[in-house]
């Protein structure tokens, strides 16, 4: 095989007998070596193909900015999701997943934390890509010497999630999507007093089982009926912050996913939002 391209001392591209490019990665693979050169095979480590151009200028780019021993960590664990979790994985991966993890690496060690707010649901609905994300951490500790939370695990999780292509992925991904959207609407909405509530809360638990079915709702087309929220209308018009902030998420669906949202759903969300917001007086 005859080198093509030299990206960096432990990087080649190289033309295989059939002119297509392969990435070969390998300590010492690339240097001193030129276009035209032999490649030295007992150096190689890994073999991948990017077949998008734009994909192979873009890891090229990535290579001047992410530490090889992370590049190496990522193609390590994309080996150990192919036969985990059996599936084809998009190409762009190679770039995303060594992307992500060096800046997570760099947040850790400049002591910001990034909490996972689709954690629980992360670890019921993709179990194999979650614990894909777990040999993440594992990997990310042997090889740097990094202890990472488990949010972690679930954020290296939907990279994996989003590489594959498939109808059931699809749609749950965008059901965990439009859940993220919201809950994000509302945290920013109530600050401190969202990020202090107990993941693990019976109360919590039964918000974001609401923000699941809602969101399921507004993908499918379906809509909430509920005459036992009627009555509720007037008695929940004084809880203002909590009505406003529904009013706010259900305006953010109806003008991104063309879903009119009824009245009785907006009512329905005001009420979770009291009972999450005012827990201490509702357990």
């Amino acid at each position: 095989m005859k080198i093509s391209r030299v990206l960096n001392n432990s990087c080649v591209i190289v033309l295989d007998d059939n002119e297509k490019e392969l990435v070969l990665l390998g300590n010492g693979i690339g240097y001193a070596k030129r276009p035209l050169d032999s490649v030295d095979k007992s150096k190689i480590d890994k073999v991948f193909v990017l077949q998008d151009g734009q994909h192979m200028d873009r890891f090229a780019e990535l290579l001047e900015r992410v530490p090889d021993c992370i590049v190496n960590l990522s193609e390590e664990l994309i080996e150990l999701a192919y036969d985990c979790l059996g599936a084809e994985l998009d190409e762009s991966i190679h770039i995303s997943l060594p992307d992500h993890i060096a800046g997570a690496v760099d947040n850790y060690n400049n002591d910001v934390v990034l909490h996972n707010t689709l954690l629980l649901e992360i670890k019921k609905f993709y179990q194999k890509e979650y614990s894909v994300g777990e040999a993440g951490l594992k990997l990310i500790e042997e090889q740097l010497g990094i202890r990472m939370p488990e949010d972690e695990a679930g954020f290296i999780a939907m990279h994996f999630v989003n590489a594959q292509s498939n109808s059931e992925n699809d749609q749950t991904r965008a059901m965990i999507t439009l859940v993220d959207e919201m809950d994000r609407i509302i945290s920013r909405d109530f600050g401190k007093r969202m990020t202090a509530l107990d993941k693990n809360s019976l109360i919590y638990c039964r918000y974001m089982t609401h923000l699941k079915f809602f969101a399921q709702r507004v993908l499918t087309k379906t809509y909430f009926e509920e005459n036992d929220v009627k009555p509720l209308n007037l008695t929940l018009r004084k809880y203002k912050e909590e009505y406003a902030c529904s009013k706010k998420v259900c305006e953010f669906i109806e003008k991104k996913y063309s879903y009119e949202v009824n009245a009785d759903e907006v009512l329905y969300l005001t009420v979770h939002l009291v009972q999450i917001m005012n827990r201490k007086h509702s357990e």
